[in-house]
């Protein structure tokens, strides 16, 4: 049994594809109410991909209330909920439990191992593409790959090969923290110019003008300081093409804002400008970009963390 936390387009997302690769998975949802409203639509998610829609029956069990063992989950939250939907299950994970992260920017991942350094924390970056059209609804947006490793160093668990042999794409990575970093220095890079400016991926290196080298520069020394060898030209193009990779794309912390939501701004630009300062390091490019978000946000009436 996989356990998925959370469900949201990505928690929906990865136990839709789970379920119809006939893998047993169950959704964890976090109130009784949340449960009762998963059961009145008759326990099944909505999958659309490439035009085709199909329902799909997955399980759902209430955080708190099951006694049910979580021997493996695939923790799929926001990286602000991270903590309180793991707290929340605390008392049911196996000693043997696999805990996998799927979120966002950088800090809710390293927070699980604190938290559970008697269990194995494994940590994913995925590019796959999901929003919900309506409660129940997951559309799969954009097939990518999702690339997972244990920072600790281990070999991939055996577990995993079940996603391989349902066609899920999956690619083990022997240092995944370094996956983590260049993928935070990408999401620092575009993800602030797009709500700043309220504009696609692909409008930013205009609408940023010299502010964005300037950040990637920075960027670059940032990494560095984390035993990254990445060269400022190799970053560069690193960004760029991802910019065009998904030049009419709005990043997900623009979509946020746009829906009144909470943003990912404290696990992207925040854990990066904090990293900063606890090296020693001076960003004024970063920390500026960062304040000026946070000012923006709070203008919006929307967290700044």
């Amino acid at each position: 049994m996989i356990h998925v936390l959370g469900a949201g387009s990505l928690g929906l997302l990865w136990s839709a594809r789970l379920a119809s690769a006939g893998i047993d998975c169950r959704l964890i949802l976090r109130t009784p109410s949340a449960l009762t409203e998963w059961q009145s639509r008759g326990s099944t998610v909505l999958f659309e991909h490439l035009g085709q829609t199909e329902p799909v029956g997955i399980g759902a069990e209430c955080a708190r209330s099951s006694a049910q063992p979580v021997e493996r989950v695939i923790v799929a939250t926001k990286a602000y909920s991270a903590a309180a939907a793991l707290a929340s299950i605390a008392h049911r994970l196996a000693p043997h439990c696999n805990i996998l992260m799927l979120q966002n920017g950088m800090g809710s991942q390293q927070n699980a191992s604190l938290a559970y350094p008697h269990l194995k924390v494994l940590y994913a970056s995925t590019t796959d593409g999901a929003y919900t059209k309506e409660p129940g609804h997951v559309v799969w947006a954009g097939a990518g790959i999702t690339r997972l490793g244990d920072p600790q160093g281990a070999p991939s668990p055996i577990w995993l090969q079940q996603f391989v042999d349902a066609g899920i794409a999956l690619e083990w990575e022997p240092d995944i923290t370094r996956i983590l970093w260049q993928k935070l220095a990408i999401n620092c890079a575009i993800n602030p110019f797009t709500v700043l400016h309220d504009c696609t991926n692909g409008q930013v290196p205009e609408l940023a003008g010299k502010r964005l080298n300037a950040l990637t520069i920075e960027l670059r020394e940032l990494l560095g300081l984390q035993g990254l060898d990445i060269s400022q030209e190799e970053l560069s193009t690193m960004v760029h093409d991802v910019i065009s990779r998904t030049h009419s794309n709005s990043s997900s912390m623009r979509q946020d804002v746009a829906a009144g939501r909470r943003t990912e701004i404290d696990f992207i630009l925040g854990y990066a400008s904090r990293q900063a300062l606890l090296s020693g390091l001076h960003l004024p490019t970063l920390q500026s970009l960062y304040q000026e978000l946070r000012t923006h946000l709070a203008t919006l009436g929307l967290p700044q963390d």
